[in-house]
């Protein structure tokens, strides 16, 4: 397989999960009901709840749709892609280490699913790096050439 066809799959397979994954935070405090959890708070805590929650969506979609459109740039290798896909790469690491620290608190009957969460930061942390291990060894090819 070229490399350039494994920089694409990774770095598609990376964008996807990262857009799944802003999706499920743009849902996630209604399935938690937030609303009524929050009640309790002060106004000001259950707002900047939403509003945080809201924000890092919004920046994981935009981050995802740069990681797919990086996909694509192989030819293209700038510092925007690069950072890009470095970012993302150190951002899903720190996720999967703070998961792996620092558990969340689930009830026994749902301990599966903060498994489920682990293991898809590090499947997504993965593709990361595979694709970061690809574009290096391209520029080190290039430069000693």
């Amino acid at each position: 397989m070229r490399l350039s066809a494994i920089w694409k799959a990774c770095l598609l397979a990376a964008g996807i999960c990262s857009a799944a994954m802003a999706v499920y935070h743009f849902w996630m405090p209604y399935q938690f009901d937030w609303t009524s959890k929050l009640r309790a708070t002060p106004p000001a805590i259950a707002w900047g709840s939403f509003m945080i929650n809201f924000c890092f969506s919004v920046l994981l979609v935009w981050a995802a749709a740069m990681t797919i459109l990086a996909a694509f740039r192989w030819t293209k290798q700038d510092a925007v892609t690069l950072c890009t896909v470095w970012g993302m790469g150190v951002f899903w690491v720190l996720n999967a280490g703070y998961q792996a620290l620092f558990p969340m608190p689930l009830p026994e009957n749902l301990r599966a699913v903060g498994w489920f969460l682990l293991g898809f930061a590090v499947l997504v942390a993965f593709l990361y790096a595979v694709a970061i291990a690809v574009g290096l060894s391209t520029i080190s090819r290039a430069a000693n050439s």
